[in-house]
């Protein structure tokens, strides 16, 4: 009995050597791992996902990702969704800036980067969002915390106005006040010059993207305007994937965006659109009650 325990104590012993091992070496290398909180609306999360900051410096690093099974298995294998497999969304902690990018993948180790440089005084959230082949879109929050105090910065008030204007074009919206828990459709309409803008082509496969982001709980939506009365085509991916592609490569200037029922709250919205070979991106804030 005395030698049993005596193993059992020097087993223990060894395992509390190695985790310890574990967390000098994870504090040397600098690397503090988070792990994602599910964010999707209306989603259930069916995997884990986790992600750190590589090589610090000053205001700059590079952020990665990397997910797993339910069971601990890295997931090597993503369903392209408008030509990528991630979508990384990063906005500052005031919604006063949004970055939509797409992490490099490493095929070996199922790890995405991103070069991003942060603003000191801001924390920022990012969102990872992605389809894992056979489970589905999954999308999950991280906080990138500030360097030096957080700035102050004015509350995100109520409904913004209907009208934006991004460039030479003005995007209107057809409101921006929503019934809460109810799913709608949203009319997105593009002008230039006071007419229907002519020159919107698609945008990563989509008459648009719009992404919407509780400013409380942070819960978040990604959806894809569709031009009025045009129906998307499938093509099959080089990956086998099925993808969303424009008929003819057109866009707007007439759209509808189906919005699935929100849970009441503020919501910051992003529009983007590509208008004469540029990028746009337009900010709203809409309020379901």
């Amino acid at each position: 009995m005395e030698s049993h325990t005596l193993r059992r104590i020097a087993g223990a012993l060894a395992a509390v050597a190695l985790v310890s091992c574990a967390a000098i070496a994870s504090a040397a290398s600098g690397r503090v791992e988070q792990s994602g909180l599910f964010a999707l609306v209306g989603g259930t999360p069916k995997i884990e996902s986790k992600f750190w900051v590589s090589h610090p410096s000053d205001l700059s690093g590079t952020l990665k990702v990397r997910q797993f099974t339910l069971d601990g298995k890295p997931i090597l294998d993503y369903d392209v969704d408008m030509e990528h497999i991630m979508h990384m969304i990063i906005v500052r902690d005031d919604f006063a800036t949004f970055a939509h990018v797409h992490p490099d993948f490493d095929t070996t180790t199922g790890t995405f980067w991103q070069a991003f440089t942060k603003e000191a005084n801001h924390r920022y959230y990012v969102y990872a969002d992605s389809t894992p082949r056979g489970i589905g879109q999954q999308v999950f929050r991280f906080t990138l915390d500030n360097s030096g105090p957080i700035a102050r910065s004015a509350p995100v008030g109520g409904p913004s106005e209907r009208n934006a204007i991004a460039g030479s074009y003005t995007v209107t919206l057809s409101r921006t006040t929503l019934a809460a828990n109810r799913a709608k459709n949203l009319d997105v309409t593009i002008v230039e010059g006071g007419e229907p803008a002519q020159d919107l082509a698609a945008y990563l496969g989509a008459a648009a993207h719009a992404v919407f982001i509780n400013t409380v709980t942070l819960a978040y939506v990604h959806l894809h305007p569709m031009v009025r009365g045009q129906q998307m085509k499938m093509k099959a991916g080089k990956t086998g994937a099925m993808n969303m592609s424009m008929g003819g490569g057109k866009s707007g200037p007439f759209m509808q965006m189906a919005v699935p029922a929100l849970p009441a709250g503020t919501y910051k919205l992003w529009i983007q659109f590509l208008g004469n070979g540029t990028v746009y991106t337009v900010p709203f804030t809409l309020l379901a009650q």
